[in-house]
């Protein structure tokens, strides 16, 4: 099917329902230049995924669900910027901010299992659910809460002393870079 076409095509579901999208982005967001932007995401994002595969027999519901996601995943990383201190942080990003992360998931690394790593990143960094991170783990999740409280009591038992003691402790490289490079970049799916 030609470019055109595609775009008509999909111009002609979506229309109907854009009023309706504009003032649930607007009530999600409380204001109208951000609901704007958030509608206008959903609007692409949805326009990429009909242009890729079959469009859904119910347009409006879809629109509403791409809407409702990205702001979920807006909130999510703004809570996750708002979690560091701008004092702390220089005026731009360097490489020592690579190393520091780096380095304190190396340290993770050496005392802790690469499933509990990636869980309590899912959920104490990227802000995931019990229930996001099952289904990300392929997990169950009671599963979940169990490795969740065992990983940070682990955690709290730490002290200096044991630090020095577990110097030199096997780890995966490939694991900590994966770990680092999901931080730094601030994408999930990279865990």
């Amino acid at each position: 099917m030609p470019q055109v076409s595609v775009t008509s095509f999909y111009e002609s579901l979506v229309e109907p329902h854009l009023d309706d999208l504009r003032r649930y982005c607007f009530f999600l967001t409380k204001s109208k230049w951000d609901g704007e932007d958030l509608c206008q995401e959903a609007i692409l994002k949805s326009m990429v995924y009909f242009r890729n595969k079959e469009p859904h027999p119910d347009v409006k519901p879809f629109l509403i669900r791409v809407a409702r996601n990205l702001w979920i995943d807006g909130c999510r990383a703004l809570k996750r910027q708002r979690r560091l201190n701008p004092k702390s942080l220089p005026a731009s990003c360097h490489d020592s901010d690579y190393a520091e992360v780096r380095s304190l998931i190396e340290w993770i690394g050496e005392r802790l299992p690469g499933r509990n790593i990636e869980m309590l990143l899912l959920s104490d960094y990227f802000g995931y659910t019990m229930q996001e991170i099952a289904e990300t783990t392929g997990s169950t999740v009671p599963a979940v809460k169990s490795v969740l409280f065992r990983t940070r009591s682990l955690l709290r038992e730490i002290s200096i002393d044991s630090v020095r003691k577990t110097e030199g402790a096997k780890v995966i490289l490939f694991d900590v870079e994966r770990w680092s490079k999901a931080i730094m970049r601030d994408l999930p799916p990279c865990l």
